[in-house]
């Protein structure tokens, strides 16, 4: 981004500079490099950072206003650090002396930039790409792991706080477990109603147990956040999962509203197992095929709950519920124990 950055600083002076002498093409590449570090790292870093959370909530009008800001604050801070570098002592920029061009110019490849990342977070950046290269056009088969993600007590929080109430807390929860699911290098997949789907390429998935780090990484913002969500809803929701990962079809679909839909048995089992999960009363449950897949953080316990036929399988599914060492209640069970509530 900073290479792009020092390119369009020669490309604005040969469109908008009628004499170069004083603004030679390197010295609009230094300009547009360090303009570039400003704007692409606050918007890279910065604005994705829990600081900016606040921020972020907000609505987008607001998000446009932050990158005008930004925009406003780099153009001359821009230009005061490459006059720096080039005098070889301290040189201050104020004010709109760099043009009004300048501004039009930045702000015209800032709400590019802006609308790319909005249509990346709606899609998904890999898929993005993705879809931008065709590979979807045709349908894909790929090893992917999957959580599936469920609010705790929904129907009886429905009644509670109204349609409306518990809209608004699940916009806060979808919201607060983007960090986790982003440090944990996962894709929210889809949100379905009160559930959230997350998804990772097989081995990015199960390399350092990313997929389990994920569910407690989340548990943990909503436990730390404990407080604001009773403030404001009056409640502390919990959350419950269930992991599972396999071959799926990915595929391209739709006209007038296109998508990525993942198609196959595995997605019907982890569904399958958030049902169990909910029915045996447990956080977190993983099929046993994947548990043979995934690296377990040390913390991890990994308890035998039971052997279950899942809707539409012939044969047993082997399931374990997964806890942390500080929070584990009970006895753990031996593989092949039987488990009852």
């Amino acid at each position: 981004m900073v290479g792009l950055s020092a390119l369009l600083g020669p490309i604005y002076g040969l469109i908008f500079v009628p004499d170069l002498s004083d603004r030679p093409l390197e010295v609009l590449a230094l300009d547009g490099a360090i303009g570039g570090v400003l704007l692409w790292g606050s918007l890279l870093f910065l604005w994705p950072s829990k600081i900016c959370a606040p921020l972020r909530r907000l609505a987008f009008p607001w998000h446009v206003l932050f990158l005008l800001t930004l925009t406003a604050i780099s153009i001359p801070l821009s230009a005061s650090i490459s006059g720096s570098i080039q005098s070889g002592k301290l040189f201050l920029i104020f004010g709109f002396g760099t043009g009004w061009s300048l501004y039009l110019y930045i702000l015209v490849i800032v709400a590019l930039a802006l609308l790319f990342i909005q249509i990346a977070k709606m899609i998904g950046p890999r898929i993005l790409g993705n879809m931008l290269l065709g590979r979807y056009n045709n349908p894909v088969e790929e090893l992917r792991i999957f959580l599936f993600i469920d609010l705790i007590g929904s129907t009886a929080l429905t009644r509670q706080l109204g349609d409306l109430g518990v809209q608004r807390l699940l916009t806060r929860f979808f919201f607060d477990m983007g960090q986790p699911v982003a440090e944990n290098e996962g894709e929210i997949h889809a949100y379905v109603g009160d559930e959230a789907i997350i998804t990772w390429p097989f081995e990015a998935g199960a390399k350092k147990g990313r997929c389990v780090r994920c569910f407690f990484a989340i548990q943990d913002v909503l436990n730390a956040n404990a407080g604001t969500y009773e403030n404001l809803f009056g409640v502390r929701p919990q959350i419950r999962a269930s992991l599972h990962g396999g071959p799926v079809i990915v595929s391209e679909c739709g006209d007038t509203k296109r998508s990525i839909v993942y198609f196959g048995d595995t997605m019907n089992t982890c569904a399958r197992l958030e049902g169990e999960a909910k029915r045996l009363k447990k956080d977190l449950v993983i099929s046993a095929e994947l548990l043979q897949a995934v690296n377990l953080p040390p913390e991890i316990v990994v308890g035998n709950l039971c052997e279950v036929t899942l809707r539409g399988h012939d044969s047993p599914t082997a399931l374990f519920a997964l806890s942390r060492t500080d929070s584990m209640q009970g006895t753990n069970l031996r593989v092949g124990e039987e488990y009852s509530e």
